[in-house]
């Protein structure tokens, strides 16, 4: 750690991937009628087909959950944080999908894993584009993604 800005960022953006991947444990533990009735009204009031609003709603979580990862994952001292954080997220995805067989109709989908997956790549590529700006308007080292 170079300082404790630094130190501090990523005890922060460790806490966020925490909770949030608390919250996404959460929501996969509810029984197929539960989700389906939380979606399923989500979706009637949004106007969306109600897959449209899952498989939305699995991208933007992990989306998150990626840029959580890479904030904490890119303060760390070794090269290419992106992997980590996207290796991090790919796990957490597949062992949600198996959380999900013990939750009451509920299944798991490899489909799931995958749209997680790009969720994942869309949040630390966003955080990856941050980051490079930042440093720009710093005048630090260019680079975001590394």
């Amino acid at each position: 750690m170079k300082n404790r800005g630094e130190l501090r960022r990523r005890r922060i953006f460790l806490a966020l991937s925490l909770l949030w991947m608390a919250v996404i444990f959460y929501f996969s533990g509810q029984s197929g009628s539960e989700s389906g009735a939380l979606s399923g009204s989500f979706s009637e009031f949004l106007g969306l087909p109600e897959w449209m609003l899952r498989k939305g709603a699995h991208m933007a979580e992990y989306a998150l959950l990626g840029f959580f990862l890479y904030g904490f994952f890119g303060a760390c001292p070794w090269k290419r944080p992106w992997l980590s954080s996207w290796g991090t997220a790919v796990l957490y995805a597949a062992s949600d999908e198996l959380h999900q067989m013990f939750s009451a109709g509920r299944t798991p989908a490899l489909r799931d894993v995958c749209i997680d997956t790009a969720g994942a790549v869309l949040g630390i590529g966003v955080m990856c584009l941050l980051t490079a700006l930042v440093r720009k308007v710093h005048g630090r080292q260019p680079g975001g993604c590394q």
